[in-house]
């Protein structure tokens, strides 16, 4: 008898309302609503960089590029994806192959998830 397992990873996303709610605060709702557009926009941006290195095999210049992504999410309040792209810095700069490719394929789902679910958060009107 054989016995196939299938792994269907998952991950939970957190997201900071008070800080998002801080950034309402102090930009109001069309300077909010801009700002969370824009830093989602330069995540992205960010995370496409990161892709074209790992599609390249060039780890060096990832750990830089990691450090803006969880910057840029714990301003808006992507506790989760700041924190896997933390984690994805450190295995790429101490060149944890087998880490880091674990850590991508983690942050690719929780990026996903994080970018998507932002828009859900109450306040936001995009």
């Amino acid at each position: 008898m054989t016995i196939v397992v299938e792994l269907r990873p998952s991950e939970r996303v957190i997201i900071d309302t008070a800080t998002l709610d801080a950034v309402f605060k102090t930009l109001g709702h069309r300077g909010a609503e801009s700002h969370v557009i824009e830093t989602v926009e330069a995540i992205s941006d960010l995370l496409a960089e990161v892709d074209a290195m790992v599609r390249a095999d060039n780890l060096a210049g990832i750990p830089d590029l990691a450090q803006r992504v969880s910057r840029l999410s714990l301003e808006i309040g992507l506790t989760s994806l700041a924190r896997v792209s933390r984690d994805m810095g450190i295995s790429a700069r101490e060149g944890d192959i087998v880490a880091y490719r674990a850590i991508w394929e983690r942050l690719v789902r929780i990026g996903d998830r994080s970018l998507a679910l932002v828009w859900e958060v109450p306040g936001l009107s995009m």
